[in-house]
C-alpha cells in the first residue's frame, strides 16, 4: 500500500521539483548492498521530461551520506547484481552528486536511451564504493 500510495504521489508531482513535468520513471533508493550501511542513501526520486530535455530528480525526502566522489550513473545491469567493483560496467554517467540532502535534479544527456537502462546507481568512483540503487521501473 506504500508503494501505491508513493507513486500515485510521484505522478501528481507533489515535491519540490517542478510538478509540470512528465514523470517517466519513479523509485525509492535502496543501500541493502551498499557498502556504507543501509543508511548511505534513502529516498525517492523520478525521472521526468521538460522542455524536451530529461533529469533525474531526487525528491525532497532523499539523504545519502557525504562522499568525496559521490557520482550517480544509469546502468544496464540489475540493481541487485550492483557492488562497488561493478558499479560503472554498462553504465553511463550522469553527475556528480551536488547535495546530500533535499531535493534537487540532474539533466541527463541529450541522446541517451532511458529504455535501456535497469537501475539507478549511487557510487564513490574514486574509492570503488557503492552507496545505494534502485530499479527503474
Amino acid at each position: 500500500m506504500k508503494h501505491l500510495i508513493l507513486s500515485f504521489i510521484l505522478l501528481l508531482g507533489f515535491t519540490s521539483v517542478n510538478a509540470a513535468d512528465k514523470v517517466l520513471f519513479w523509485g525509492e533508493l535502496e543501500a541493502d548492498f551498499s557498502s556504507w550501511g543501509s543508511d548511505a542513501v534513502e529516498g525517492d526520486w523520478r525521472i521526468s521530461e521538460r522542455g524536451g530535455k530529461q533529469y533525474i530528480q531526487l525528491l525532497d525526502n532523499f539523504e545519502a551520506k557525504e562522499g568525496p566522489d559521490v557520482k550517480i550513473f544509469l546502468s544496464k545491469q540489475d540493481a541487485a547484481s550492483v557492488n562497488g567493483n561493478n558499479a560503472t560496467d554498462d553504465a553511463v554517467f550522469i553527475s556528480l552528486v551536488s547535495t546530500f540532502e533535499g531535493g534537487s535534479e540532474y539533466e541527463i544527456p541529450a541522446g541517451i536511451n532511458l529504455n535501456s537502462f535497469k537501475s539507478l546507481i549511487f557510487h564513490c568512483e574514486a574509492y570503488s564504493k557503492l552507496w545505494g540503487t534502485s530499479q527503474i521501473r
